[in-house]
């Protein structure tokens, strides 16, 4: 069914940036006005954000709310799902600075770009 589908996505979402944030799940739901239990069921896709509580949420972990909802299914790596949510919602110049860390990195240990 579809939207266990996007359930899940958000869930899993939610708890990454959540994460990334270094943020418990009793402080997000404190942030978003709803209990940390409630966070808890939308982690684990059981149940469906409001577009309102969605949108809370993308304010709280400084996100679009779009960002929520964004299925990375071919980052399979957990560090690279993790890199991606820290670099999310970023000024452009500053993740433009940190490929260019990243590339002369790579060719300085001969690892291919």
């Amino acid at each position: 069914m579809l939207s266990n589908n996007i359930q899940e996505v958000a869930g899993k979402n939610i708890r990454l940036f959540r994460q990334t944030k270094g943020l418990t799940q009793e402080k997000l739901a404190e942030l978003v006005s709803v209990s940390s239990s409630y966070i808890g069921y939308l982690e684990r896709g059981l149940r469906a954000p409001s577009l309102d509580l969605l949108a809370r949420i993308g304010t709280a972990l400084e996100v679009e709310p779009t960002d929520l909802l964004y299925t990375t299914e071919n980052a399979s790596d957990p560090t690279l799902k993790k890199l991606n949510a820290l670099l999310v919602g970023k000024n452009p110049k500053s993740i433009n600075f940190l490929y260019e860390v990243a590339m002369a990195y790579f060719v300085s240990t001969s690892d291919s770009v």
